[in-house]
């Protein structure tokens, strides 16, 4: 009795042992893609930011300008449109330059323009400058601009980081991959003598498989959720010292990413003791041993 109890407890601690070193691995994983995806989230809302100034002519009806603006918020390529009126403009230069022009001239002279950001996927430069061609063929608009080197910056930086952490975030897979497909394959070669007696008594390769892999799964699922939740944590207090990162979030992408890590989890364990027992299944006896 007290022998069978000393064995349910070490094979309780291998199996927790398993579950554990599974989770970290899985952590590991889940940190290196949430990166990833708040990188791409990081470029999206800077290129949601790059504003485009359609500065409208001199003395125009409000009539017309508000059709513009109506205009501008029905094209597929924009974001937001908002106007904004002379003396807010005077306003902004006044701050940015710290200098009353305004009083100094006795009139405003800055025309109402609109500010318009566009959608990510348009935010680089051959797609905003198709953009500004087609808006300055209006006979209302005088001048359109905007920060093309800014432009030029986020789309090259944001391409070579996002390359890098993909690199990266493979990389991490492919060893998260063989760090628990090794651990299982351990736990699986502790069993090898019980799957070869299996054998000899006449089981098949199906019935033996079928607890080994179901048992995997449940490993698997119960790993990944432990890994949800410490990556959960982790977000948390990531969360606490930097607040921005939330703002940034994409609460979808993040409930994607721990669908993901589930099905990853019980995606490996599953394969990674498929693989293994089918070594064992058809290893030679003499190998047993080795």
């Amino acid at each position: 009795m007290a022998k069978h109890r000393k064995s349910s407890i070490r094979l309780g601690g291998s199996y927790a042992t398993l579950i554990i070193s599974i989770s970290l691995v899985l952590l590991i994983l889940g940190l290196s893609a949430l990166i990833l995806l708040h990188s791409k989230q990081l470029s999206n809302y800077l290129k949601e930011n790059i504003v485009v100034t359609v500065m409208f002519k001199d003395s125009l009806p409000e009539a017309d300008m508000m059709a513009m603006q109506k205009k501008m918020q029905l094209d597929s390529a924009v974001q937001t449109c908002t106007m904004v009126s002379s003396e807010e403009a005077a306003k902004r230069m006044t701050e940015e330059t710290g200098e009353e022009f305004v009083d100094f001239l006795g009139i405003i002279p800055i025309p109402p323009s609109l500010d318009i950001t566009l959608k990510p996927e348009f935010a680089n430069n051959e797609a905003i400058e198709a953009f500004v061609s087609k808006v300055q063929k209006e006979p209302i608009v005088g001048n359109v601009y905007y920060q093309k080197d800014l432009v030029e910056d986020i789309n090259t930086n944001s391409g070579k980081v996002s390359l890098i952490l993909l690199g990266f975030a493979i990389i991490v897979f492919l060893i998260s991959y063989s760090l628990i497909s090794n651990t299982i394959r351990l736990a699986i070669y502790s069993k090898r003598f019980l799957i070869r007696s299996m054998l000899l008594v006449g089981a098949t390769r199906g019935f033996i498989r079928k607890p080994f892999l179901l048992q995997s799964l449940w490993m698997g699922l119960i790993s990944s959720l432990l890994a949800v939740v410490l990556l959960e944590g982790v977000m948390i207090m990531a969360y606490k010292q930097i607040p921005d990162l939330q703002a940034i979030q994409n609460d979808t992408q993040v409930f994607m990413l721990f669908g993901g890590i589930i099905l990853c989890g019980m995606f490996i364990s599953w394969v990674s003791s498929w693989s293994a027992l089918n070594r064992y299944i058809k290893m030679n006896t003499d190998y047993l041993y080795l």
